[in-house]
């Protein structure tokens, strides 16, 4: 029994081996014949690559929910190292360079010499020409032809094969290839926004272009393109110096970044994150397998605190008191420029921020050159860079310091003769005789010898520490920047005059001239303080950020106080008082028709200035103020250069962001009779 039950053993063992073996070969046999022409396809040659899939940027939006700035599908033309053949690849971008040439499409190419000969160099500019020179290895006195044989020679382009043309054409692709960091996982843009056809017609040609690919991503689209360029801002290519800060980051030389203005403030943001698909394809070029490896996700959208509408209307106030002025008005005829700040008096909350003159975002996006050409350096925000002196308008810091600290009060009487005779050697002069008047008088007469008289007391130390807290000299902390600007100052005199600070510069500084520089910002955050008796809040321009969509709100913007100054002797009022007598002022030319506030159910409360501009003997216009006086909801700063007037626009002004109503007086040929609303 033994014995038999050892060989059924073995017989069973055996019979299981042959059944191993047969099923082996099956699948051998399967392999080889079956699946044999897949498993050779890849076995032959597979090429591998990861493809960067960039987010869709987030939107922007107006304080309404209207859209400013967008996306819209476009079509690149990418090239990817892993798929082009190292041998051919010059072959390959030539083949492509023409297909983009023939359809009538721009590539990428900042080589600076000209596509056809006779060569000559395209780039004026002595230090971006000798950039050149330095990347392709050519001393700085080399000809145009020595540079295209430098790059021949850099890009093992054979001279005999190709044209001198075609040299061009291949080593400025292959210089913006280099420069744009190409390697295996960082794709190079060869061309952007192309039409369908050219996508067709190198589709059609994928078998002789391997490495050569159109990628369906979203572009940046201006949608509202005339109102608040400046606070909107574009965005642009990364550039070599951006690339080196922001790689660590996680960005690549593919990446649109914003450039100024909100694009660049949130461009964290607004970012997103992008994804990468795995891609491989056979010795054909034909893709074996295409998968998405990591997810993109879209950027956040921002809303901001300006209304379009209103903006838009803002800009027009500008512009037609301008116009008024250089066609219609008695004074101020060579105004050209200037800038208006309108804040939400309880938030510090921007409502509207224009400048003169001004351009259109997608023009400049298309067409630079053309908008940098334009007169008046329109792409300057004169909001946040502009720099002027504020003039008679600091009086409202001087009188609310004095008034703080306890040297004058509301019944204090000045001393104006005409002339300031405290000084023996230094006498300035004022506008008129206001023998006994008090500060609130003094504020609406703008009698500038009250004030030399209260800065002498007070002194240069404490009135620029006191200016420091209205902002005068800071960064006022807004998204999109702007100069922190300046406040006379005994250091800052000597640094810019070399000599030495005396007696009469305090004088000047007390009615802010001299060296005091603010941007109109600042006038409007300094009537935002005087409005919220000291309460300095942080301008901002982002009201809040939400999904990429809209659906949900991520955060939203806060008030920030960025200063406290405490109210004592009750000097906010006072001042108050003063402002509002400015704006009940009837002795100004032709007042009774223009300059009034009839009709208004509250109060206004202003402070004008007439700053000098140069040494020239030219002056600029500034006001400053809110509304309304007893509960102030809007806040603004104007300036205008070489300008007059400044304060026709409050009532303008009033009548956008509080009761939504502008109408100018314009003629038929489009000259401003009035730029207000004849009542």
């Amino acid at each position: 029994m033994n014995g038999i039950s050892v060989l059924i053993r073995r017989i069973t063992l055996i019979i299981l081996i042959f059944v191993f073996l047969f099923l082996c070969i099956v699948r051998l046999i399967s392999m080889q014949i079956v699946e044999g022409e897949e498993y050779l396809a890849q076995t032959e040659k597979s090429y591998t690559a990861v493809q960067e899939m960039i987010a869709t940027r987030g939107q922007i939006f107006d304080s309404e929910g209207l859209l400013m700035t967008g996306n819209r599908a476009v079509y690149r033309i990418i090239v990817q190292k892993a798929f082009l053949p190292a041998s051919t690849q010059n072959d390959v971008l030539l083949g492509a360079v023409n297909v983009l040439r023939d359809c009538g499409e721009k590539w990428n190419d900042t080589v600076p010499i000209s596509y056809t000969e006779p060569f000559e160099f395209t780039e004026d500019n002595a230090d971006k020409l000798r950039a050149f020179k330095a990347f392709i290895i050519v001393n700085p006195a080399a000809t145009v032809d020595n540079c295209i044989s430098a790059l021949a020679k850099k890009y093992r382009i054979d001279t005999e094969k190709f044209t001198p043309e075609q040299v061009r054409l291949i080593g400025g692709v292959r210089y913006e290839m280099e420069k744009r960091d190409f390697s295996y996982d960082n794709r190079f843009t060869l061309a952007d926004d192309v039409s369908v056809g050219t996508v067709i017609k190198l589709k059609e040609l994928s078998i002789k272009l391997p490495g050569i690919d159109a990628a369906e991503e979203s572009a940046r689209d201006y949608i509202v393109t005339g109102a608040a360029p400046h606070v909107l801002g574009s965005v642009g290519a990364i550039s070599a110096e951006e690339y080196a800060s922001l790689k660590p980051d996680g960005y690549s030389y593919n990446d649109i970044i914003g450039k100024y203005g909100v694009e660049d403030a949130m461009e964290s943001v607004l970012r997103g994150t992008n994804g990468e698909r795995t891609i491989i394809r056979d010795s054909k070029g034909v893709a074996v397998s295409d998968t998405v490896t990591k997810e993109v996700i879209a950027g956040n959208s921002v809303k901001l605190t300006i209304n379009s509408k209103e903006q838009l209307v803002l800009q027009e106030i500008l512009a037609n008191h301008i116009n008024w002025l250089r066609n219609t008005a008695d004074r101020g005829n060579d105004c050209d420029a200037g800038a208006v700040v309108v804040l939400n008096a309880k938030t510090g909350a921007v409502l509207g921020m224009a400048t003169y003159p001004t351009y259109d975002l997608k023009q400049s996006v298309e067409d630079y050159a053309s908008v940098i050409a334009l007169p008046g350096s329109p792409m300057l925000n004169r909001c946040t860079y502009g720099l002027y002196r504020p003039g008679s308008a600091f009086k409202t810091i001087t009188a609310a310091d004095g008034l703080i600290n306890g040297l004058i009060d509301i019944n204090t009487r000045g001393i104006c003769t005409g002339k300031y005779t405290f000084y023996a050697d230094y006498q300035p002069k004022c506008t008129g005789y206001h023998y006994g008047y008090n500060v609130v008088n003094c504020l609406k007469w703008s009698c500038n010898i009250f004030f030399y008289d209260l800065g002498r007391r007070l002194g240069i130390e404490e009135l620029s520490s006191f200016a420091a807290r209205f902002g005068y000299g800071t960064s006022l902390g807004l998204e999109i920047g702007g100069y922190s600007g300046q406040m006379s100052s005994p250091e800052l005199y000597e640094k810019l005059h070399g000599e030495k600070w005396d007696d009469g510069n305090t004088l000047q500084a007390a009615i802010g001239q001299l060296d005091t520089m603010i941007t109109p910002l600042h006038l409007a955050v300094q009537a935002l303080t005087l409005a919220n008796d000291g309460v300095r809040y942080k301008p901002y321009v982002v009201d809040s950020v939400w999904d990429y969509d809209m659906n949900e709100m991520l955060y939203k913007t806060e008030p920030s106080v960025a200063e406290v100054i405490e109210d004592k002797n009750d000097a906010f009022s006072i001042v108050r008082q003063g402002m509002i007598a400015v704006s009940t002022l009837v002795n100004w030319p032709t007042s009774s028709a223009l300059w009034n506030f009839e009709g208004l159910p509250y109060g206004v409360a202003i402070k004008t200035g007439t700053p000098e501009a140069g040494a020239d003997g030219t002056y600029n216009s500034t006001v400053m103020g809110y509304y309304p006086a007893e509960d102030p909801q809007i806040a603004f700063g104007v300036v205008l250069e070489n300008g007059e007037y400044s304060r026709y626009m409050v009532r303008n002004i009033i009548d956008c962001y509080i009761y939504h109503d502008y109408q100018p007086d314009i003629d038929e040929n489009g000259i401003v009779l009035t730029p207000w609303k004849r009542r």
